[in-house]
């Protein structure tokens, strides 16, 4: 009986959770702000800052069910990152990233070095922490949020971009390192300890080591099969996912990694963006349990002891690990544009911070007060960023008249490699197409050899095969008024915008016709909505994919009822089977391109 009221107590606490976060969700709709902000309100609401609604997470107790103690807090939040890390590894490709591996790998460690040192320095140095709680510290503010930056980066169309590339290289370094770290922390006597450290990446080495096998070996034929019905190709990506946490948790690694490599597993399937798509909603589950979570544990025990701490490491977040990150990238010349991205977007503490501090508190190395400080940094850091995203081009409009380092620091070492992709042939009389994925690339492609034009993509990998391909393309983003002045839409003859992104179409849309009214704008869109505003900034004319293609595949299937006959249907389906079967090879000799660039 006590067992059925405690698991009907878990039932309504969870239950309480979705419908708050959902209600909450509506709110941050209304008034277009972002859903990460209404599930922490949620939390906040539900927890002590609230009306206490929901107290044993916030207590720690541990509920027992079916013979095991559970600390509900710990569970979900870690099944939150970890299927988020598995979907990061889903879709991750690190033959993007070896380009930018120097930087990443040598300037990521530097950055977190360089920012647990600051930390852990200062707060010895003026007495302000104990030396295990500025260890804790030090370590909770170098780390950024893998969580937040790249769902960010997804719902902005800019996952491919050359900062994004480098965001997201910076975070996997990040968290590698923090997966070292929490089993080290566990046990700090063991730090010194050849034994431990031979046997932590001898379970390494065996997990990745695992699935490589299973990746090149056993998943191609059951993934094969299961691709035929969406039900077992989510329960298939689900179970591996699980059997790697079960596995990883075995070898005394965090479940984090095991999910992560299992999603790094399945990235080299073929089937990679279908299994995204089906694991989305689970993992949007626990992501949402995670930020609720991470709300109700803000408690205001800390204000009368540790404000001052709070503020400066507010201060260490927000301004001085983008100092650290600007001068990193900049100085690695990646110039101005691409550093300062690069470092607002990492502006803020990391997911496992969260678990480092939950770590330290169990071990009784960190008090409830300290505890609380950190769900509060880690909180408020994560509310801020959707708003850096949503304004970084007026961030980067404020600060680019300001100089820190020597202008010859823009074009060297990588940007000199890649200087060659940002440089495209002045024509006049042209056509300008910007966006050059499936529709945008088609589109070139097919005009290259009978008109002028010049085409823009913010994909290094696609602006590199197009021009292969001799299409008269550089490298860029629809939003850098820099360089509009190269497409010469003052002297062009058509503006095609291809682009998914309908903010940067419409800012791009109204430059064009204020400087050249005569140009024709031919446009993309993929609600009725974006292009009725696409309609009322002047576009000449506004395509929507989608109800082109079902359309002309109701056409089709009313030809194919009126006549019963397939012979006058498919008369070129010999030649466009041949194609497709050309394009599917050409797609898997280049890298993978993010859904999100077509």
């Amino acid at each position: 009986m006590i067992v059925e009221t405690q698991i009907a107590t878990v039932l309504w606490d969870i239950g309480l959770i979705i419908i708050l976060a959902t209600v909450f969700n509506f709110i941050a709709r209304a008034f277009k702000q972002p859903p990460l902000l209404a599930f922490i309100l949620a939390g906040v609401f539900l927890g002590p800052f609230g009306f206490s609604l929901i107290t044993k997470f916030l207590l720690g107790s541990e509920i027992h069910l079916l013979g095991g103690d559970i600390d509900l807090v710990k569970q979900l939040s870690e099944m939150g990152v970890a299927f988020l890390l598995f979907s990061v590894g889903i879709e991750s490709d690190f033959t993007k990233l070896r380009k930018l591996s120097l930087v990443v790998i040598l300037g990521g460690i530097i950055q977190v070095f360089f920012i647990f040192g600051f930390v852990y320095l200062l707060m010895n140095f003026f007495q302000a922490l104990q030396p295990m709680e500025a260890v804790y510290l030090g370590l909770i503010l170098a780390f950024s949020s893998t969580m937040v930056v790249v769902k960010l980066l997804s719902d902005n169309f800019s996952i491919d971009t050359l900062h994004g590339r480098l965001m997201i290289g910076f975070l996997l370094l990040q968290d590698v390192l923090v997966i070292l770290i929490l089993p080290i922390l566990s046990n700090i006597g063991t730090i010194f300890s050849p034994g431990f450290f031979a046997g932590f990446l001898f379970s390494g080495a065996a997990l990745f080591i695992l699935a490589l096998i299973m990746s090149r070996y056993v998943y191609p034929a059951i993934f094969r099969f299961s691709f035929r019905n969406s039900e077992l190709l989510f329960l298939t990506a689900i179970a591996s996912c699980f059997g790697f946490m079960f596995l990883a948790y075995a070898l005394n690694l965090p479940l984090a990694i095991g999910a992560f490599v299992c999603g790094l597993s399945l990235s080299m399937l073929p089937y990679n963006f279908q299994i995204y798509e089906e694991i989305r909603g689970i993992r949007d589950f626990f992501v949402t349990f995670f930020f609720v979570t991470l709300g109700f544990q803000l408690t205001p025990v800390f204000f009368g002891v540790l404000w001052k701490t709070v503020l400066f490491s507010l201060g260490v977040v927000l301004i001085l690990k983008p100092l650290s990150l600007y001068a990193i990238t900049y100085l690695s010349g990646y110039g101005k544009r691409v550093s300062l991205f690069v470092s607002l977007g990492l502006a803020q503490v990391s997911e496992f911070s969260f678990l480092l501090a939950n770590q330290g508190l169990e071990n009784g190395l960190l008090n409830k007060e300290f505890y609380s400080a950190t769900i509060f940094i880690i909180a408020i850091s994560m509310v801020i960023t959707p708003y850096i995203f949503k304004y970084e081009e007026k961030f980067y409009n404020l600060f680019k008249g300001v100089t820190l380092f020597p202008k010859s620091f823009d074009r060297k070492r990588f940007y000199n490699r890649v200087l060659w992709l940002e440089e495209g042939k002045s024509v006049s009389d042209h056509i300008v197409i910007v966006g050059s994925g499936v529709v945008g690339g088609s589109i070139a492609r097919a005009l290259k050899d009978t008109h002028p034009l010049i085409a823009m993509d913010q994909d290094p990998d696609v602006v590199e095969g197009m021009k292969h391909e001799n299409v008269n393309i550089f490298l860029g983003e629809a939003d850098n008024k820099t360089l509009w002045r190269k497409l010469r839409l003052d002297k062009a003859k058509m503006l095609v915008l291809a682009i998914p992104n309908i903010g940067s179409s419409l800012r791009l849309l109204r430059y064009a016709k204020e400087i050249n009214p005569k140009i024709v704008v031919f446009a993309r869109a993929h609600t009725f909505e974006n292009a009725s505003r696409l309609y009322e900034e002047g576009a000449d004319y506004v395509c929507m994919p989608e109800v082109v293609g079902s359309n002309v595949f109701l056409k089709t299937i009313i030809e194919f009822l009126e006549t019963n006959a397939l012979n006058h249907i498919n008369v070129l389906q010999d030649e466009f089977v041949k194609y497709l079967k050309e394009r599917s090879k050409q797609s898997k000799k280049k890298p993978f391109v993010h859904r999100d660039s077509i």
